[in-house]
């Protein structure tokens, strides 16, 4: 039955206190770093030119993470514009995040997709680590569904079938996404869905292999990361049914402030269905949001996700070549409009104060695109 044969009645028991195990973005800080110059390797390895973050001018911050944050930013030479994630070494010392700071710069680099954001420079600093990213004029979907404050089920239908494809490239290509949630997916400048933060992904990965790893997002994260019996693939299908929960309901399954709670209910209550939910709606819940990954909707191939009768009527070629019809189009005045990025992100401050120097190289770090 798929990569994990595990009974339901394991998915049973009382869970350990874990919630203090997931990343505070408090952490975050609120500089952005010095301008030293570090070497840009090619694809093969070889010292191609010399960037730093003073080859950009810096516009806004547009998003926050748990080790740093995003700016939008205008490459001097060229004028082009850039999403760049920052982030802090000491604090990715910290929480011990060397290894999977550096396997997101190569996932970047490796992914093929035209449903996940492409990686352009990755560069350093003695203190902090730069990824120059496209950006995403559309903003997140987290702000679109919050104006909204929930989807009917034609437009989770349409989000829904381009995230699965987008996903099962990831999964072709070995990677294992692990924090699929609204304000991790994009929209362009037509409104197709684009992938961003592959900050918890893992890569090399086969069908039968398993991974130990405690990670996710607390409203997202499937229950075997919980009960840290060992993951795969199927923890991505696990998020998606959360997140299609939450689209169709304005908030994702067992939400609760209280954190523990949250992750209690997920692991002990059954799944309550909304009356808004169709039954086909329900149907596709219940099989994704199963406790036990051996069971779940998707174990056993994408197909079974495809198949689903939700998804009656779509086509899945159409889907692919992005061709079909996006529910929300977004306003775009000129190349810099920020219109659909949250204020919160917009107003904070662009400081330029360096940290305490370190100068602990991340070897194989930097990158740059085509060379």
């Amino acid at each position: 039955m798929g990569m994990c044969q595990n009974k339901p009645a394991e998915y049973n028991s009382k869970i350990p206190n874990i919630e203090s195990e997931f990343l505070d973005e408090d952490d975050v800080d609120d500089q952005i770093g010095e301008t030293t110059y570090i070497p840009i390797e090619g694809e093969n390895g070889n010292p191609k030119t010399k960037l730093s973050l003073s080859d950009f001018e810096l516009l806004k911050v547009i998003g926050r993470g748990s080790f740093g944050k995003v700016l939008l930013v205008k490459r001097i030479a060229d004028q082009q514009l850039y999403a760049v994630k920052i982030l802090r070494k000491k604090l990715l010392q910290k929480k011990k995040q060397q290894e999977q700071a550096l396997q997101e710069r190569k996932i970047m680099s490796l992914i093929s997709s035209p449903f996940s954001v492409k990686l352009h420079f990755a560069f350093q600093s003695p203190s902090r680590l730069y990824m120059v990213m496209d950006f995403m004029i559309g903003g997140e979907l987290f702000l679109h569904l919050r104006k909204r404050q929930k989807f009917n089920e034609e437009w989770t239908q349409f989000y829904a079938a381009e995230l699965l494809i987008a996903l099962d490239i990831l999964h072709q290509q070995k990677i294992i996404y692990r924090d699929l949630k609204p304000e991790n997916i994009l929209l362009d400048k037509d409104g197709h869905v684009v992938l961003t933060d592959f900050g918890l992904s893992k890569l090399g990965y086969e069908r039968n292999e398993i991974t130990y790893s405690f990670c996710g997002t607390p409203e997202y994260v499937a229950p075997e990361i919980l009960y840290q019996k060992g993951h795969s693939f199927a923890v991505d299908f696990y998020s998606y049914g959360a997140l299609i929960y939450e689209m169709l309901s304005g908030a994702p399954p067992f939400y609760s402030k209280n954190k523990r709670e949250m992750l209690k209910n997920r692991c002990e209550k059954p799944l309550e269905m909304k009356p808004t939910f169709s039954l086909q709606a329900q149907s596709l819940l219940k099989g994704l949001l199963t406790k036990d990954p051996g069971f779940r909707l998707g174990s056993n191939g994408i197909q079974e996700i495809k198949k689903h009768n939700f998804f009656s009527g779509i086509d899945w070629e159409l889907v692919e070549q992005r061709k079909l019809q996006p529910p929300i189009v977004p306003r775009i005045q000129n190349l810099e409009d920020l219109s659909n990025f949250a204020p919160a992100f917009l107003q904070q401050p662009l400081i330029e104060t360096p940290d305490s120097q370190q100068n602990v190289q991340f070897e194989g770090f930097t990158y740059q695109k085509g060379m």
